[in-house]
């Protein structure tokens, strides 16, 4: 029997398009586990953007530990590369690979399995190295053609973490995407930082352009994109038709605050007047999508007032859902030695208040569904219901009626229940 792997993906859609790349690249030499199955080898892509995802890419170690008797377990990730020796200290722990790391991670696990690896690793900071495509492990795979960031916002490890930016060159982003598409309803574009594609290269191009050629050869039915700053949002595309035929109507636009003081002093590229800009433009021209944003409560020098511009911005704007985090100091960053520290329970306050705008604006999201009809992708059918996730982000429940895993159905939305919409197939 081929030895059996096990990946877990903690944090980002970028720790997440990792580990599909790692399973499609060894696919043919490791048997992947299932759920409940014993594992030979554990693969734990650990996040690091705060210190709780490091201790919880640490936990995830030792419960692995405990699931997986006499596996060995690589440690890979960001936390693998800013904190490698504590986490090659942990119990079954036989390897540690960070982004950074000269030998890919499938490679080593293949070494350590005492299977063939992968042909052609190549070292990380080729655009080659940056992504796969993944097998059939999601019904909306995601697809990394970015990796590493040249930006140095005050508070961030990932550029220390990840290196500078590389993009997967175009012919190969396209190949990519359409061998996806041939086998998916939709595929999420994603990167580190997945505006800045195409900068690094030569010629240098732009995700637009991207976009643009994957809409023009019908590569994928749908197309999500992952987080993108304002500046990068593709205000022009969403209002070209045959782009719109296959973009989602999901923008996600990082914030972090509402204060242009607080903003300018982490270092963060963007105002918040050209955040509300973006929000209210990309309303107009897509009716009825999805916009989401992070905000970071309590970092250093803010004080109440610098909160109160941020709740008010927030407010004040069409926005679906916000993902809320309370600063605390991550050693490495600049931030960690800025004056001006929030005490932590008022950062964890300040988020509280933040999470419970987030949940009002989820529930008039979802209110906003009822008697619409809805494109969702069929991914996991449970007690006599179908369940997916629509072009609006939103996940929709209906009564079985037959659909295989990965197609597409056509709902009306009749109701809210909870976190989810409810509906009648037509």
């Amino acid at each position: 029997m081929r030895p059996r792997l096990a990946v877990v993906a903690l944090g980002c859609r970028v720790s997440r398009a990792d580990a599909d790349a790692l399973a499609a690249e060894l696919g043919g030499a490791l048997a992947l586990a299932r759920e409940g199955e014993r594992a030979d080898v554990v693969v734990v892509n650990g996040c690091a953007v705060t210190c709780d995802a490091e201790s919880t890419a640490r936990q995830a170690i030792r419960r692995a530990s405990r699931e997986h008797p006499g596996a060995r377990i690589v440690a890979a990730g960001c936390s693998a590369q800013v904190r490698g020796g504590a986490l090659a200290a942990l119990p079954g722990v036989a390897a540690v690979v960070g982004p950074r790391a000269r030998e890919g991670v499938a490679a080593v696990v293949a070494r350590i399995a005492g299977v063939p690896g992968p042909s052609a690793p190549g070292p990380v900071p080729e655009a080659g190295a940056v992504a796969v495509a993944g097998p059939a492990r999601h019904t909306r795979p995601f697809l990394k053609i970015q990796d590493g960031c040249d930006r140095r916002c005050a508070f961030c490890i990932v550029p220390a973490a990840r290196g500078p930016s590389r993009s997967l060159a175009p012919d190969e982003a396209l190949r990519r995407l359409a061998a996806l598409g041939e086998r998916h309803p939709e595929v999420v574009l994603t990167g580190v930082h997945l505006g800045g594609w195409g900068r690094d290269l030569s010629p240098r191009t732009s995700l637009v352009a991207l976009v643009r050629e994957a809409a023009r050869r019908q590569l994928v039915r749908r197309l999500r994109l992952s987080s993108l700053d304002a500046a990068e949002v593709p205000l022009g595309l969403v209002r070209e038709p045959d782009a719109r035929a296959i973009l989602c109507e999901h923008f996600h636009v990082p914030l972090q605050s509402g204060s242009a003081r607080v903003l300018r002093a982490v270092r963060r590229p963007a105002s918040p007047g050209r955040f509300r800009r973006v929000v209210e433009e990309l309303a107009c021209a897509v009716p009825g999508a999805c916009l989401g944003t992070d905000v970071i409560a309590g970092l250093p020098g803010e004080i109440d007032a610098d909160h109160r511009e941020t709740v008010a911005l927030l407010s004040s704007l069409p926005l679906a859902y916000l993902h809320v985090f309370p600063f605390s100091p991550r050693p490495g960053t600049a931030a960690a030695e800025m004056p001006g520290a929030v005490p932590a329970p008022v950062a964890r306050e300040r988020a509280r208040e933040l999470r419970a705008l987030s949940a009002r604006m989820w529930r008039a999201h979802l209110a906003a569904q009822v008697g619409r009809e809805l494109e969702v992708v069929v991914e996991r059918p449970e007690d006599g219901f179908e369940r997916g996730t629509a072009r609006s982000y939103v996940t929709v429940r209906w009564p079985a009626s037959g659909e295989g895993r990965g197609s597409l159905a056509r709902v009306r939305v009749i109701a809210v229940d909870g976190e989810e919409c409810v509906g009648v197939r037509l």
